[in-house]
């Protein structure tokens, strides 16, 4: 059989080419030290190599967000650590003053440490971790806490916070015949102040709008407030009615106490929105008429009830658009579309979570837990109240997935509930407008302060902390300090401030008194440091354990893509000989011609 020299050639080059890259194949295995360099080297093999990627690329974000939450936990740790030895020495300087052998002047000269470990207090509550405030939940960029005065009566409640700034407390009589009252919003009522212990006294007087102006400090008594009067020459605290300024701190940052308006009256225009922490349902009314908020009348009256019956009348400053009805738990800010305020009534609801209306004009909100925005739309137009059932749509992602097709029952009276995850919406009629449009929606809001950062697939961390659960204070609106009468003696600020004032204006009692709460309040504190301690734990175990992950994932990562490195050598020494040997026969056949038979 004769064999061309074409076909003797080509038969040459495949075998050449063939050996040839097989070896590239081998060098570019010894040179990565991997099996798969290329989807076609295994395909199979390929797709469970991006898998593993994958997986160990999520793990060290994981350990990226662990070492990110450590950083803040360990900061914060150390603030309340620094936190609770100055509340230990706090407490033995109260435990002196709170001894009958402490002369005034002694306790002046512990008033001044203690003033400085009050201001060392709010630095520590102000700490930030990379620029970024710990204690003040998500409001990172501004400082979680700023010193204030706060005003208490002679029983130690709270009267809300006086403008201005002074370096000493400030104690205030009011003054009359024995056994006389007066009432704010009155005629004038005379009182006398003093700034260093009632050593001098100033005069002063409350006018009809109940403001009392002390020179650099001024404050506002909530009107209709009954005061006792007793002569200057009473002395005896108990008797009479009495008012302290001291100093606190006033929390900027946020908070999570869910709270929603329901409207009893009033213009579907007008909306409000509540500021500060409710602690208990709130009634407030708007009772001067033609009040247009920014314009006019410069201030208006409103009130406000806690319980229905009794009712306590505030004045309101309508310099802006949205002026800010002062209560005890928050300040409300009200704003109309159009019109006036004319027979606004409305309720804070405590407890309850705000709701953004589109489309909408009735009263809404939701109950229960809600992780986050639930987003709720009316699928067909319906009218609240009916008796027939409607049917919407809710979304958990911003409306990017809508879950469709629910049913809600509607009843004739009453409240109409329909069911999203994490709880309910409840809607009601506003000012007799029952309706719903096809396409309204509803956004539940939940207030949210806690920055949480996933550590494993669906498992989260806190990594900050809420300054108001921890150190207390005052909230930005509102006359009750944070926890409120219910658990008043956890509030650090509001404890030191009392100790500090009980100091100046030598008060054996009132140093007692602020050694029981400053006891109180460092057991709470002792459980939010506990809460750390135990997230910082939780940190260490996610961490190795993330550890172990990705050991085990690189492991079996490298089984399906590694290559042996003995077999890979012998393959590679095997190639080499069969490359070389093609080389050497292609040579020889080819330079053989007609004259080697001659």
């Amino acid at each position: 059989m004769r064999v061309s020299l074409r076909n003797q050639y080509s038969s040459f080059l495949f075998n050449l080419q063939n050996t040839q890259s097989r070896l590239m194949d081998l060098n570019l295995q010894a040179s990565s030290q991997k099996r798969i360099n290329k989807p076609s080297d295994d395909p199979v093999g390929t797709a469970r190599v991006l898998d593993y990627r994958s997986s160990l690329a999520a793990i060290d974000q994981y350990r990226a967000n662990v070492d990110t939450a450590k950083g803040w936990l360990n900061l914060a740790d150390e603030s309340m650590l620094q936190t609770s030895a100055i509340l230990t020495k706090l407490k033995g300087l109260a435990e002196q003053g709170a001894t009958g052998t402490m002369t005034a002047s002694d306790r002046e000269a512990t008033a001044f440490e203690v003033r400085q470990l009050f201001s060392q207090l709010v630095n520590l509550g102000n700490t930030r971790y990379e620029g970024k405030s710990i204690f003040g939940g998500q409001k990172f960029e501004q400082n979680a806490f700023e010193e204030a005065l706060m005003v208490y009566d002679e029983d130690g409640e709270s009267l809300g916070r006086a403008t201005g700034a002074s370096s000493r407390s400030i104690v205030v009589q009011f003054i009359g015949s024995e056994g006389s009252t007066a009432t704010v919003g009155g005629p004038a009522i005379d009182c006398r102040y003093s700034s260093d212990g009632g050593k001098t006294w100033t005069a002063g007087s409350v006018g009809t709008d109940g403001v009392l102006d002390m020179g650099g400090v001024s404050l506002t008594l909530p009107r209709d407030r009954v005061l006792d009067l007793s002569p200057a020459t009473n002395t005896d605290r108990t008797t009479g009615s009495w008012l302290t300024i001291a100093p606190t701190a006033v929390y900027k940052g946020d908070h999570e106490s869910q709270s929603a308006v329901k409207y009893t009256g009033g213009s579907a225009a007008i909306s409000a929105l509540p500021l500060g922490g409710f602690e208990q349902d709130v009634q407030v009314e708007v009772t001067t008429a033609g009040v247009v908020p920014g314009t006019s009348p410069a201030t208006f009256t409103a009130r406000y009830s806690l319980d229905g019956s009794n009712w306590t009348t505030v004045t309101v400053d309508n310099s802006t658009s949205t002026p800010v009805i002062p209560t005890p738990y928050g300040g409300v800010q009200v704003s109309t579309t159009g019109g006036n305020l004319d027979g606004l009534t409305f309720t804070v609801r405590a407890g309850s979570v705000g709701v953004q209306q589109m489309g909408a004009a009735v009263n809404a909100e939701g109950r229960g837990l809600f992780g986050g925005d639930v987003m709720v739309r009316v699928d067909e137009a319906a009218t609240i109240g009916s008796g027939t059932a409607f049917t919407y749509s809710y979304s958990t992602d911003g409306g990017v997935n809508w879950s469709g097709g629910h049913t809600a029952s509607n009843p004739a009276a009453g409240e109409t509930e329909l069911l999203v995850p994490g709880g309910k919406l409840v809607l009601s009629g506003r000012g007799g407008t029952t309706a719903l449009a096809s396409g309204a929606q509803f956004v539940i809001h939940p207030q949210t302060a806690a920055h949480e950062v996933e550590i494993s697939a669906g498992q989260y961390v806190q990594l900050n902390n809420i300054g108001s659960e921890v150190f207390g204070g005052y909230y930005e609106h509102g006359t009750q300090p944070a926890f409120g009468d219910s658990a008043g003696e956890k509030n650090i600020f509001v404890a030191v401030g009392k100790l500090v004032a009980a100091l100046e204006n030598n008060d054996q009692q009132g140093c007692a008194e602020a050694l029981n709460s400053l006891k109180t309040s460092q057991e709470h504190f002792t459980t939010q440091l506990a809460s750390v301690g135990a997230r910082e734990n939780r940190l260490e175990v996610a961490d190795t354990v993330l550890s172990g992950l990705k050991l085990n994932e690189t492991e079996r990562m490298s089984n399906i893509e590694d290559a042996d490195l003995a077999t890979l050598l012998t393959e590679l020494a095997n190639q080499q000989l069969s490359y070389e040997t093609v080389l050497k026969s292609s040579s020889m056949i080819m330079k053989m011609s007609l004259v080697n038979y001659l």
